[in-house]
């Protein structure tokens, strides 16, 4: 039954696809006033909607009006920033030519469109993960079907809404389901598919991707480390871990997920952390809380569940007896001394559980690092800078903070992305533009001539010199470095000599 479903929705996907790409093959998206009126539109849509946005955000994740403001804000500056830039960074770029003796030719390098894309996006951040791929491929000239998350449906259905009502509806698709629609768009034929989540699913996309051999964004997370050394200021640890790790109840891909800290700090880190938990209402007793907002389903809240009461450590704040699956309710939790070898420490947790890991030594935490996959990212928190160097230097992360937590992802300027198990591409600012982007070299040539004439007019001689020229070089490199010395020592000479002439 359900291949049978797949089948007829593979069939439909594929007239949907056909259709946007016989727009995109029109080269309606090329044009750059269309890109600036779709980016204005997308900024009215959500600016004519921020009530309606925040209560279906408010209904799929709970927690406090000012969390749909985070998913709209990004979205807004993303937008603006892109339609700010457009115009030079759609401009093709002239490059310099490294053939000296080669007059005749121009070389310039076009950023086009891929064509016609797909974005499968995620549940915690609904709204912004929908649209902020939206934004790049947009920018690019592109096309794009969006796939909203299932998990989410009140923001699934205004982002849809925001589509249909906005943007160009023979460009900018949205396909609402669940794995059996997102099976069937896999199917198609894409330029370029864009996928946030799992590395489980990712693999899945990328299999797909393979059949037609389509470049594809991956940005998964993985386990983010926390290192913290005896010279860390302790305050600024603990304000911007809770900020990071408390938000969205932990459901962010780069949240931190454990913390090594040097065990001369430990207890430190764990009374001050748990205090502020407890300050904030988000540990025990939580629940009706509405600063406290939700677990996405019961289904992911009964996993964090068994993640505390197999984690073989002392939890300290929290805690699996205050857990409402069925509530979608789970306390921040800390938990010390957790087993090395226990699933909370090998699977990403993505909620508000907080593993404290005592170190003797930073060595042990950095090797702790290294023995994992490379995480989205990796806080480091020291006041040694030979340490924060060290830390960076050894473990290769998505992306990396020194004395804060989350806040790398801010910068327009910088791309965003994973390596390895934690994703593939980035995005953010140009890098999303230039990820949507094919750069096309083209070579204008004036002239008649070839490169080289024909063979019956080539002349003997031309072997030895384009060996010369292009591989062996005409002097030795021993000979090169007599004739630099030389030269050397008869500027320091002339030198010396013009000196003289005017003492």
């Amino acid at each position: 039954k359900d291949d049978s479903v797949v089948k007829q929705l593979s069939a439909d996907y594929e007239k949907l696809v056909t259709g946007v790409r016989e727009v995109f093959d029109s080269g309606r998206t090329k044009d750059l006033a269309w890109r600036r009126a779709q980016l204005q539109s997308l900024l009215k849509g959500i600016r004519e909607n921020t009530e309606a946005i925040t209560a279906a955000i408010g209904a799929d994740l709970g927690g406090p009006k000012i969390r749909a403001v985070f998913d709209m804000g990004s979205t807004v500056g993303d937008a603006e920033y892109a339609l700010a830039n457009l115009t030079s960074w759609a401009t093709p770029k002239k490059v310099s030519n490294d053939i000296p003796v080669d007059f005749q030719s121009s070389y310039y390098v076009r950023p086009e469109p891929k064509g016609v894309t797909l974005n499968i996006a995620p549940w915690n951040f609904p709204v912004n993960l929908s649209f902020a791929p939206l934004i790049a491929a947009i920018a690019a000239g592109n096309c794009m079907v969006i796939k909203p998350s299932e998990l989410a449906p009140a923001s699934a259905e205004i982002i849809e809404r925001i589509c249909h009502q906005y943007l160009d509806k023979d460009c900018i698709k949205v396909v609402q389901g669940a794995v059996a629609e997102t099976t069937a768009l896999l199917e198609q034929q894409w330029d370029h598919i864009f996928y946030t989540g799992n590395g489980v699913v990712g693999r899945i996309v990328m299999h797909a991707a393979a059949k037609y051999l389509t470049p594809i964004t991956l940005e998964l997370g993985g386990k983010s480390p926390v290192l913290v050394d005896k010279t860390a200021n302790m305050a600024a640890v603990v304000n911007r871990v809770f900020a990071a790790k408390s938000m969205n109840q932990g459901q962010i891909c780069i949240a931190p997920d454990y913390v090594l800290i040097d065990e001369s700090r430990s207890e430190e880190f764990i009374s001050a952390f748990s205090k502020q938990i407890r300050s904030s209402n988000f540990g025990e007793g939580s629940k009706g809380n509405p600063n406290w907002g939700k677990i996405i389903n019961s289904r992911h809240a009964e996993r964090l569940k068994r993640l505390i009461d197999t984690s073989g450590g002392e939890v300290v704040c929290g805690g699996a007896a205050d857990v409402d699956a069925a509530s979608q309710h789970v306390p921040m939790t800390v938990i010390k001394n957790v087993k090395p070898d226990s699933p909370i420490m090998h699977e990403e947790i993505f909620g508000p559980i907080l593993p404290v890991v005592p170190v003797k030594s930073m060595d042990d935490a950095l090797k702790m690092v290294k023995d994992r996959e490379r995480p989205l990212a990796l806080y480091v928190f020291s006041q040694d800078k030979a340490f924060q160097e060290r830390a960076l230097t050894e473990c290769t992360s998505g992306g990396a903070a020194v004395n804060t937590a989350l806040e790398q992802i801010a910068n327009k300027e910088a791309p965003f992305g994973g390596i390895g198990p934690s994703g593939m591409g980035s995005y953010h600012g140009k890098a999303g533009f230039d990820e949507f982007s094919h750069f096309r070299t083209v070579l204008y040539k004036s002239g008649s001539a070839a490169t080289l004439p024909p063979p019956e007019k080539q002349p003997p001689w031309l072997y030895d010199v384009a060996l010369k020229a292009l591989v062996t070089g005409f002097v030795s490199p021993e000979t090169k470095q007599t004739i630099k010395m030389a030269g050397m020592g008869a500027l320091t000479l002339g030198a010396a000599v013009v000196l003289k002439s005017r003492l």
